[in-house]
């Protein structure tokens, strides 16, 4: 399923993250259409392995994007994102990765750290007691409230009007697969096969360092432009103090 933001000739495909977080790039994607007046379309993920998951990106970009296509993936779709251009890379034109998460292990730990000094004890004895352990849809409901207090510095009222489905089970399977991938290195083999131009987005105050995706990328002779916004957190696209910029300079790196 793919859900359409303007009109023909669609360019740009915001993919969102979870795994399992379905819909959650619908108000990025209108405000992207708002502002730069490209066709956008949200690819909607409903498959439970990252093979399946690229098979059905590809045949969402084939069907719907005229000529290559701009992937703007936020948090786990910047992965997917990646991993799709790697196996794909004539089908994309330019790669913009959003909160994009650590592409080694050594780095996972300081997320968590991270995360716990920015929630209450209750809710600290709460994330550690799920976070390793989400089946259903009630926890995942649970953790995404949980990080939306822990990943962000000051989200915008409206920006919570997206529709969103919940996926617990999509998020424990691609997860600990995609887990699995890093901790073996593929993960990060697989940005040596993308064509295109990588440019990074990132909140200052994502719990995700953001030298967890650039000294991989570097150590691997992977260019990429990096661009880290102040009083941010995980969705700059969200956040009140930073989704102007962020708009700007999305606008900026597609009209090039």
């Amino acid at each position: 399923m793919v859900r359409f933001y303007g009109n023909k000739p669609y360019k740009i495909a915001a993919i969102h993250g979870g795994p399992g977080d379905i819909g959650s790039l619908k108000y990025c994607a209108e405000q992207l259409e708002n502002k730069i007046e490209i066709g956008v379309i949200e690819p909607l993920q409903s498959k439970y392995s990252i093979s399946a998951l690229i098979c059905e990106l590809y045949i969402q970009l084939k069907e719907n994007i005229s000529g290559k296509a701009i992937l703007i993936g936020h948090s786990w779709g910047a992965w997917l994102a990646a991993l799709l251009a790697g196996q794909y890379p004539e089908l994309v034109e330019k790669l913009i990765l959003v909160g994009c998460p650590p592409l080694e292990d050594k780095y996972v730990d300081e997320i968590t750290n991270r995360r716990l000094c920015n929630l209450s004890k209750k809710d600290r004895c709460t994330f550690n007691r799920i976070k390793d352990d989400i089946t259903c849809n009630e926890d995942m409901l649970i953790m995404q409230a949980l990080l939306e207090k822990a990943d962000n510095v000051c989200l915008l009222k409206t920006s919570h009007a997206r529709s969103t489905s919940i996926d617990g089970k999509m998020y424990s399977q691609v997860w600990s697969e995609a887990a699995k991938m890093r901790h073996e290195g593929r993960l990060l083999s697989a940005f040596s096969n993308i064509a295109c131009k990588i440019y990074l987005i990132h909140g200052e105050n994502d719990p995700h360092p953001i030298t967890g995706i650039v000294y991989p990328l570097l150590q691997q002779n992977v260019d990429c432009e990096t661009y880290i916004l102040p009083k941010c957190g995980h969705s700059p696209f969200e956040e009140e103090y930073a989704n102007e910029k962020f708009f700007e300079i999305v606008k900026n790196i597609i009209l090039g």
